[in-house]
């Protein structure tokens, strides 16, 4: 079957362009490497399927259970913003981490249309005004979004590779659920290591769960090595064919 011509749009960013993808959600595509930030079938249908649902967080916030969830490439936010409005939605307890080099303008985030990937219209503009009052939003350095008493979004704009921050690390509780996305392997290799997962696995919940959507065999196999479980699943419709859910093994 052949790829759909996708439209793409200009940016304020040199290297940043907007995609429309398949089912009406708007992502962005690096112009430098050609790496979208979400599947040109549908950003807003693999968020919801690979990270929120496949992750088991939409579940919790709904049985309003305090949830604890990292972000390995926050990107455009897009899942961050989904959690975030189902945990308002719920008034559920949620602290979400995210690591990234980078958050991209507001003036190029307010063109994806945020508003069309939750419910809470508001929200989408809050986190606008978040953004547009962030000074620094390039690595290194944190930064916090206060968006109640109970949901807080903290952004680490370090490398994965050097995470977590210095003076950090012992405050760290385990989280419930990774949502894993950073670039393709191709393009970020030292990202999908042994080692990276190794690290990841001594962050997550006994519980927990690490998502994403890549299934390549290789990073498959690095994920067992670092003692993960892994199970190839369904992915999103009119997406890619299987994603990915691991547990932590009971290895040591």
């Amino acid at each position: 079957m052949p790829i759909p011509k996708r439209t793409h749009l200009n940016t304020n960013e040199p290297d940043l362009q907007i995609q429309i993808t398949d089912d009406g959600s708007r992502t962005l595509v690096r112009t430098d490497l050609g790496d979208a930030y979400h599947s040109g079938c549908g950003a807003i249908s693999e968020s919801r399927h690979v990270y929120l649902n496949n992750s088991g967080v939409a579940d919790r916030l709904q049985q309003g259970l305090a949830t604890r969830v990292f972000e390995v490439g926050l990107g455009t936010a897009m899942a961050a913003l989904a959690t975030i409005d189902l945990a308002q939605r719920y008034q559920t307890s949620l602290d979400f981490h995210a690591v990234d080099l980078r958050i991209p303008d507001a003036a190029t985030l307010r063109q994806l249309n945020p508003e069309s990937w939750i419910d809470d219209a508001t929200l989408a503009e809050r986190f606008l005004q978040w953004r547009s009052n962030t000074r620094s939003a390039t690595a290194p350095g944190r930064v916090d979004w206060m968006v109640s008493d109970t949901v807080r979004l903290t952004v680490d704009l370090i490398s994965l590779l050097d995470w977590p921050p210095a003076g950090t690390a012992n405050d760290l509780k385990p989280f419930d659920a990774i949502y894993f996305d950073p670039f393709a392997p191709a393009t970020d290799p030292q990202l999908w290591t042994e080692s990276v997962f190794a690290k990841m696995r001594r962050h997550i919940a006994p519980e927990g769960r690490l998502v994403t959507y890549c299934v390549n065999r290789q990073v498959r196999d690095c994920m067992a090595a670092a003692g993960w479980s892994v199970d190839r699943v369904r992915g999103p419709v009119g997406g890619k064919r299987e994603v990915l859910i691991a547990s932590p093994g009971s290895g040591g």
